[in-house]
């Protein structure tokens, strides 16, 4: 019989050892392809699977190659015959600088709060031109709200880049770049998704930045960017073709009624004409993509004209319907789309010792994130308590489909048989525009009389206590006696011990005050070189003049970095930043907040969209700017460089 249990006990240690196993933190990084061409990119992947909490991917330096687009952050879930495996993952779109074989070092993460490094890879880029492109490696989208293509120039065969003699480069530009943005509905119910999308439209050749993000003012938002989102794509408009890319792509659930305004995206574009009469037009047979880039890259400085111009959307706006009033639902509280309802019971036989727990999923589509639990008609003798909620949804399909399980813990009074209600779940259906009703089966459970150890146990202490006490009482001299001898050994032992104390106390009490001390110093010291960076601007924040405003902020900040990193105040510029920001350490979330301030105060100091002092929101606008920057100069003090 003992070498059975053993033998069973065995089995399950295995088992468990099995589930571990599965389950456990892996940290590993992944490249698109182990050989590419010198013409064509690179995804690189970290990916950590089943952590629970991720909290940092720190990525290694890539040597030999330029940054196209990233950190591109993405997560997901799946579920196999029962078995859950979770993932985070970041990614970056790297161009090689020249042919060779390369290593991409480790990465680190901080897991559950364990370090874990990643294994390096291997890449060979081959001297081949690729006729694929850059579209040959599949990639990641970006996070939302980051540009695919922030400071890479967009391949392409146009040749709307060659400007002629006489040719106005502003109407050029007007007529061959262009952002818009695509609603596939304008007209929807509170709760009905609307999904947008904001592109970029050009045949021209530039460097791109994504300056104002829109903000969905009385909507819920759900970010949609696809993985193919990375990469340009073909699209014919009135009749030309475009390079379109996608800057945002969410869907949005409305949640008042009325008309809703969508703000513009940004957009700042560095673009490059190439004068015609420096082209070496040759009757050329030969004459494609290749060729064109390698004649185009001959052209000296003075053959090429440099045009900044920020362009935006075109207002875009949504008819919101609110929810008809007739024939509402008892307990409608707002959920939109298709659901099912069902509940159950963890167990349907317990005592009044114990408590049960009511599980109620709601499944569907709709605006899955702002349902909430139903309204449950409790029979008399029952307490619920707080309720927990978990979901499982797919926020990549429209609308955002999945279920929410509502787990309740209550206790029943009195033992017998109950039978919990038919629980109604109401929602408003907006393909056929009318109120529906799912509703679950009632549940009919026992409930046995608990065996009230609780209760026992008290009563069995309180005995005890009453017979220490008769013991206490009949015993009273000797026992005072006892305690009076010790009592004064006590205290003549407390007398010499606070002494030695005291002694203790007052030389740690010094030592703190003097520490306290140094410390006031190097604050004093500190608090007027932090005021200082802002001074002028602060004196200008109230001021009539924009322009000088933030031309203070720049100076400020910029002075700020040049002592920080130890850099002539001359050569502060992004790339420069970026560099030693990275060489010194700093996370690159840090980083792409310092890109994005100095992205917006160049677009206060040089963009023709830029709002003069007169106008409504500058000054909130100039708020926004001082405090994001004194913000910025704090989290950057708080880094040891």
């Amino acid at each position: 019989m003992q070498s059975f249990l053993q033998k069973i006990s065995l089995l399950f240690l295995l088992a468990c050892c099995q589930n571990i196993v599965v389950a456990q933190v892996k940290f590993s990084a992944v490249v698109s392809a182990p050989e590419i061409s010198k013409n064509e990119l690179l995804q690189v992947k970290f990916v950590v699977d089943n952590g629970k909490l991720v909290k940092q991917i720190t990525p290694p330096r890539f040597n030999n190659f330029s940054l196209v687009s990233g950190p591109n952050q993405e997560s997901g879930m799946s579920m196999v015959n029962g078995d859950v495996k979770q993932y985070t993952a970041i990614s970056f779109v790297l161009k090689p600088d020249a042919p060779g074989k390369f290593t991409i070092g480790q990465a680190t993460a901080v897991v559950d709060g364990v370090t874990l490094k990643s294994n390096t890879v291997s890449v060979k880029v081959s001297n081949t031109i690729s006729q694929g492109g850059s579209g040959g490696s599949a990639f990641s989208a970006p996070f939302p709200g980051f540009n695919p293509f922030n400071n890479t120039a967009a391949e392409t065969p146009f040749r709307d880049n060659i400007l002629k003699k006489g040719e106005n480069p502003a109407e050029k530009i007007s007529r061959n770049m262009f952002v818009k943005v695509e609603l596939d509905k304008t007209s929807c119910y509170v709760g009905e998704p609307v999904v947008a999308t904001y592109k970029l439209y050009t045949r021209l050749k530039s460097e791109s930045n994504l300056v104002k993000n829109p903000s969905f003012n009385g909507f819920s938002v759900i970010d949609l960017q696809q993985p193919e989102d990375a990469l340009y794509k073909r699209e014919k408009l009135n009749g030309r073709e475009y390079n379109v890319y996608t800057l945002r792509k969410a869907q949005l659930y409305p949640l008042q009624s009325g008309t809703l305004e969508l703000e513009p995206a940004q957009v700042e574009n560095d673009v490059d004409f190439i004068k015609e009469a420096y082209l070496d037009r040759k009757n050329n047979p030969m004459d494609d993509d290749i060729f064109q880039q390698f004649e185009e890259a001959t052209i000296p400085a003075e053959g090429v004209e440099h045009h900044k111009v920020t362009l935006q959307s075109s207002p875009a706006a949504v008819v919101v319907k609110p929810l008809p009033a007739e024939n509402v639902p008892a307990g409608f509280k707002g959920a939109v789309g298709k659901f099912t309802v069902t509940a159950t019971l963890e167990k349907n036989n317990f005592t009044t010792d114990d408590a049960g727990n009511l599980q109620i999923v709601i499944a569907g589509d709709g605006n899955m994130q702002l349902v909430i639990a139903p309204d449950i008609q409790w029979p008399d003798g029952f307490e619920p308590f707080d309720s927990k909620t978990s979901e499982e949804l797919d926020k990549t399909s429209v609308p955002v489909s999945g279920k929410k399980i509502i787990t309740i813990p209550f206790t029943v009074k009195n033992p017998g048989t109950y039978v919990i209600p038919a629980i109604a779940f109401a929602y408003f259906d907006p393909q056929s525009a009318r109120y529906k009703t799912d509703s679950t089966q009632p549940i009919t459970f026992s409930v046995t009389k608990g065996t009230g150890h609780k209760a026992n146990t008290i009563y069995a202490d309180n005995k005890q206590d009453d017979g220490f006490m008769n013991t206490f009482i009949s015993n009273r001299k000797w026992v005072i006696g006892t305690v009076a001898v010790l009592i004064l050994s006590g205290l003549v032992f407390w007398l010499r011990y606070d002494r030695k104390k005291e002694k203790i106390t007052i030389a740690k009490e010094q030592e703190l005050q003097r520490k306290k001390q140094e410390e006031e110093e190097k604050l004093k010291a500190l608090i007027p070189e932090e005021k200082n960076w802002m001074e002028k601007a602060a004196a200008l924040l109230h001021g009539q003049d924009s322009t000088a405003f933030y031309h203070e902020l720049n100076t400020a900040i910029k002075n700020y970095l040049s002592a920080k990193l130890q850099l002539p105040v001359e050569t502060i510029n992004k790339k420069n930043i970026v560099e030693e920001l990275d060489r010194r350490n700093i996370p690159v979330t840090t980083s792409l907040q310092l890109q994005q301030l100095l992205n917006d105060i160049d677009l206060q100091l040089y963009t023709p969209f830029a709002m003069t002092a007169a106008e409504d929101g500058q000054l909130e606008q100039r708020r926004h700017l001082y405090d994001t920057t004194a913000d910025t100069i704090q989290l950057l003090d708080s880094y040891k460089i």
